[in-house]
């Protein structure tokens, strides 16, 4: 019997796509037109497979996921900086902070905006009165306490299994295609290591001074099973990038690093071993990229001696009460750090790593001005968020309507009126499509076998295996619609 691939079926013909190796789904997309997937926080919003069952948070509910993660219980996050703020400059008690959930950009904004006018007043004034200076403790340590415990929100609702959406949508990305993200979680990232097709070594786009898997290493242990030009840029920083712990100082009120001179960036991959972290804290039971409340602590040989000294004539000195345990902890080794994290606000702490930030969003433009296509997910385009909607049009001005433009979102088409039309009218098209991100790829499931049929039409090795499937289930099917011949029977069938 000769397979007739016009006859075959859609299910046929996806059952095909699925059953190929990823590598070979590659190669049958090598050709094809290069797609810019760019993500919010409502594409990450469906994950909830961690052991509480809460989603990746959005900005509104932020809040609502830290009270009902570890991060609000017991001893293993450091909290109190916030819970005593909420208490002297919100009235919230600590029995009602449960209760309480205001949008956490709102809330960082607020307290930043606060910090910059005491930085003004004392820069006029040359010093603080008393209740400004208490007002700067406060302010300066809840700041300081939101940045740990933002990472911690999302490392614990994105500790659990790794399948996710994005692992669906990698499955029908050509190996041209870009991701770019606003998003500070680990889903996507973890979904293209699954893939074969990407490594972190090089495929953040940024060059990190070490990577900590299963210990620090200049290099990731492994390699790509196949060859992609992917690229994943986290515009916004991620929980597993680290640098040397960040503060607001008191005396000037400005944002200083541990190890003032550094602008090196380190990666967090995993460790299934207890490592060095601040005050010895180390928590276990983390799957890959997140870690407990405090990120592992960078060796002091990755720096320079000058720059993790205590300066001439002066000395460190630290005194810690063992609040946590009755033990000194031989987990302390090396410099504290913390997550690169840049939320939507005008945080200056992160100027001396504007040279890293910066040169992941000009790799943004360049592969946003590249694409044939851009395809937005989840992303809602705030009016605060000026530098987006400038990424945007910048993008498209090099290429003005060459590039096709999709909005994916429950309230796409709300998103596309908040969008300047001065940014719109340069693309190609603007298509919004009012679904959510699991919606949109199940309607992408549905051009699955035309993709099939496409890469048989290019390329006889897929049609001779296509065709060799086919017969295989033909054979498969007329077996099963042979009469059974029981054991018990005669060869006359008596």
């Amino acid at each position: 019997m000769t397979a007739n691939l016009k006859i075959a079926e859609d299910d046929f013909l996806r059952f095909c796509w699925f059953s190929l190796p990823p590598a070979d789904r590659a190669r049958m997309l090598s050709k094809s037109a290069k797609t810019a997937w760019l993500f919010g926080a409502g594409a990450s919003y469906h994950y909830n497979l961690n052991r509480f069952g809460v989603r990746v948070p959005l900005a509104s509910g932020f809040f609502k996921a830290f009270n009902e993660l570890p991060p609000s219980q017991g001893f293993g996050a450091h909290i109190g900086p916030m819970i005593s703020f909420l208490e002297h400059y919100k009235g919230v008690s600590p029995q009602n902070v449960s209760q309480w959930n205001e949008n956490i950009e709102d809330f960082m904004t607020s307290i930043e905006a606060k910090l910059e006018e005491l930085r003004d007043k004392k820069k006029q004034k040359g010093r603080l009165r008393e209740g400004d200076y208490a007002d700067l403790l406060s302010y300066a340590m809840v700041f300081n306490n939101m940045n740990f415990i933002f990472a911690n929100v999302l490392n614990e609702a994105q500790n659990g299994a790794s399948g996710s959406l994005y692992h669906m949508l990698l499955e029908t990305c050509g190996p041209n295609d870009s991701f770019i993200t606003f998003n500070w979680d680990t889903l996507l990232d973890r979904a293209l290591v699954d893939s074969g097709g990407w490594t972190p070594q090089d495929g953040y786009g940024v060059s990190f001074a070490s990577i900590f898997d299963s210990g620090w290493r200049k290099r990731m242990q492994g390699k790509t099973q196949y060859d992609t030009k992917w690229k994943l840029l986290k515009l916004h920083g991620s929980t597993n990038w680290l640098v040397p712990y960040l503060a607001v100082k008191f005396d000037d009120i400005e944002y200083t690093s541990i190890v003032p001179g550094s602008d090196r960036v380190f990666l967090y991959w995993h460790s299934s071993l207890p490592f060095p972290t601040h005050k010895g804290r180390w928590r276990g039971g983390y799957t890959t990229t997140c870690y407990g409340y405090y990120p592992p602590n960078i060796p002091g040989n990755l720096f320079e001696p000058k720059e993790i000294s205590a300066g001439p004539g002066k000395v460190f000195v630290r005194f810690t009460p063992r609040l946590f345990s009755a033990y000194a902890s031989s987990l302390e080794q090396g410099v504290p750090s913390s997550p690169l994290l840049v939320t939507p606000v005008r945080q200056k702490k992160y100027d001396m790593y504007a040279s890293t930030i910066g040169s992941v969003w000009d790799q943004a433009a360049e592969h946003l001005a590249e694409a044939t296509r851009i395809v937005i997910i989840g992303y809602s385009f705030p009016r605060t968020d000026t530098r987006a909607l400038t990424l945007l049009k910048d993008s498209l001005s090099k290429r003005p309507r060459e590039i096709a433009v999709e909005l994916i979102a429950p309230d796409a088409t709300a998103i596309v009126g908040r969008i300047d039309e001065s940014v719109l009218s340069l693309a190609k098209s603007v298509t919004p499509r009012d679904v959510t991100f699991e919606q949109y790829l199940e309607d992408t499931d549905k051009q699955i076998p035309s993709k099939m049929k496409k890469a048989a039409s290019q390329d006889v090795q897929v049609r001779n295996w296509i065709k060799m499937m086919m017969g295989l289930s033909s054979a498969s099917e007329e077996q099963r619609a042979a009469p059974h011949r029981g054991s018990g029977g005669t060869r006359n069938g008596h």
